[in-house]
């Protein structure tokens, strides 16, 4: 940063540093990261000091944004999602109405009501008196409708469908203030629940991430203007290219009879629908193998599995053969075909070696077996729709490899900043229901396993309550027991990752496959156009080819009717070759011409 600011400027001038937002993001992280180390090296006991640092720790875990500036593709999709985002004004005004329409409702109908008694023995226990004389707690459900605050988290979590029919249940059980809850006391209150998932669950939350997705494309259509001009000049390329491949002589012009026989066989849809009914007896061959199989069945499916394996070599051996061998491995389906059939012969090997011979470990035995199930994609190449599905996702491999690095990023920062503030949660004074053995912050790895289990729904809301204060915890910086940390802090955490997550991360990834495709079809479609087009650029020229030829034969008839002149000087005819204008008799024995 000092070297580029020496050498732009550091605000004034048109290159510099600080006139760029991606240049002020990367140095703010970099004041940040010195301040955090003179911080450090502060040796105080101060706990206002240690607030201090632990600020800039959190701050910390944002380096890993300086990634973004320096990779171009990256930083693309960041933009092109940063741009999606200002035009959805609308939409978040509708969605924050909804939610503060059903939260104001819920207050009205259920603050203060989700308290309950929590102990052994709750038999006469109707009130918050009769469970304080029984020194039980009284205590408040995680998610309740309290305060308005209160009330859109437990609506996000409601929106989510991760958990809400405990919400819903504590909402239908609640009785009143300082009441005991009695099971489906108030059941017309399903109504309230029912409606908020069917507007806000099902139509509003999706159509934001509707609106976000087509922003999206918009922008990124906007972006890959010189991408459809490449197209375009590829598709002129392709066509020329065919053009003069038609022009051509076929390959197999100079083969030999045998070898024009096999390669009329291979190139037969006979020939390939052959080979796929003996790939789809081959998969049932192996999905009949099980535990403990007699004897005998273990004999066949070995003999069977020789047979599909010497099929296999000989239709690699044919069409090799047939094509050649480049031609034959400029088709990347056939590479595949030769691996498979490598791995097939090997592992019969393997097997023979083992019984005979050498002792083989037996998990090599096991994956050269597991990799049999590759004979299975042999079916794929014959699937013109399927293929066409691989290669959009092959094509949109670069565009979801830079989403997946931003989905890298996201769990990173997260990640540090999930150890940093629930680290010190510990589930032995008050049990969780979230958190636990698989699911934790107390080191990265397990802190980024926990978020991806955020980021697929699986439970989250029970790992967000856990991380909810309760009202006998220490959250204080140095606490060491029964730790927690502000009742703010957590809900904002586990709203913005599952936003960005679940709501809009993985939709777009989804948008991006569903693109790429559609462009697939296209190309499809733009393929038979270039066939279509250049059997009418065939026929056309055939046709000038015969009109031209019938034309040169009556200009020549013309010419010489006209001037009597011999054909043995206009066609090199043999010299006792007379012609006879039409209507003469022939005193000749050959015919004429004209």
């Amino acid at each position: 940063m000092f070297v580029k600011v020496v050498a732009a400027g550091m605000c004034y001038g048109p290159n510099a540093y600080f006139t760029s937002g991606w240049n002020i993001m990367d140095g703010s992280l970099v004041i940040i990261s010195i301040v955090d180390l003179l911080m450090s090296l502060i040796r105080s006991n101060s706990p206002r000091i240690f607030g201090i640092l632990r600020v800039f720790r959190l701050l910390r875990s944002l380096r890993p944004l300086r990634v973004i500036n320096r990779a171009p593709g990256l930083k693309l999709v960041v933009q092109t999602l940063l741009s999606s985002l200002r035009p959805i004004g609308n939409i978040v005004l509708i969605c924050c109405t909804f939610f503060i329409i059903f939260g104001i409702l819920g207050v009205q109908l259920f603050k203060g009501s989700f308290y309950y008694c929590h102990g052994k023995n709750l038999t006469g226990i109707t009130n918050r008196n009769d469970c304080i004389s029984r020194d039980y707690d009284w205590e408040n459900q995680k998610y309740n409708f309290d305060d308005l605050g209160q009330a859109l988290m437990s609506l996000f979590v409601l929106s989510s469908r991760d958990g809400w029919v405990n919400i819903m249940y504590n909402g239908l059980d609640a009785v009143g203030l300082d009441q005991q809850p009695v099971i489906n006391y108030s059941e017309w209150r399903l109504l309230y629940f029912i409606s908020f998932i069917l507007l806000v669950g099902f139509f509003v939350l999706n159509m934001f991430v509707g609106v976000v997705v087509e922003n999206f494309h918009r922008c990124r259509e906007e972006q890959e203007k010189e991408e459809r001009i490449r197209r375009a000049a590829k598709r002129a390329l392709q066509l020329e290219k065919r053009r003069r491949k038609m022009n051509e002589p076929p390959y197999y012009i100079n083969y030999a009879p045998w070898r024009l026989f096999i390669h009329n066989v291979v190139t037969s849809k006979y020939f390939d629908l052959a080979i796929a009914a003996v790939i789809g007896l081959n998969v049932v061959t192996m999905a009949i193998e099980s535990y403990k199989m007699p004897n005998i069945l273990t004999y066949v499916l070995k003999i069977f599995n020789y047979f599909f394996t010497a099929v296999f070599i000989l239709e690699s051996t044919m069409k090799i053969i047939a094509l050649g061998f480049f031609l034959y491995i400029k088709d990347k389906w056939n590479i595949l075909d030769i691996v498979i059939v490598k791995l097939s012969v090997v592992g019969i090997v393997l097997e023979e070696l083992k019984s005979n011979i050498i002792p083989i470990n037996p998990t090599v035995l096991r994956v050269m077996r597991v990799m049999r199930i590759a004979r299975v994609l042999k079916l794929l190449k014959m699937a013109k729709g399927i293929r066409a599905l691989l290669d959009t996702v092959m094509q949109a491999l670069p565009q979801v490899g830079n989403l997946g690095l931003l989905f890298f990023l996201l769990f990173f920062i997260f990640a540090a900043l999930g150890v940093e503030l629930f680290g010190r949660l510990d589930c032995k004074i008050n049990p969780c229901q979230g958190l636990g053995e698989h699911a934790h912050f107390k080191n990265f790895g397990m802190a980024f396993l926990t978020l991806f289990r955020v980021a697929t729904g699986d439970n989250w809301n029970g790992i967000m309550k856990d991380t909810l204060s309760d009202e006998n915890c220490d959250d204080s910086a140095d606490c060491v027991t029964n730790c927690c940390i502000s009742k703010i802090i957590a809900p904002i955490f586990f709203v913005i990752f599952v936003l960005m997550a679940q709501f809009v991360l993985v939709n777009v990834v989804v948008a991006v496959l569903m693109k790429h495709l559609e462009e697939s079809h296209k190309h499809l479609e733009d393929e038979q156009d270039l066939d279509n087009q250049l059997e009418r650029e065939f026929q056309e020229k055939q046709e000038m080819e015969e009109k031209r030829e019938l034309c040169l034969a009556l200009q020549m008839d013309q010419e010489c009717q006209r001037q009597h002149k011999p054909l043995t000087k206009v066609l090199s005819l043999p010299s006792n070759f007379t012609y006879n204008p039409p209507g003469r008799p022939s005193t000749a024995t050959n015919p004429s011409l004209c």
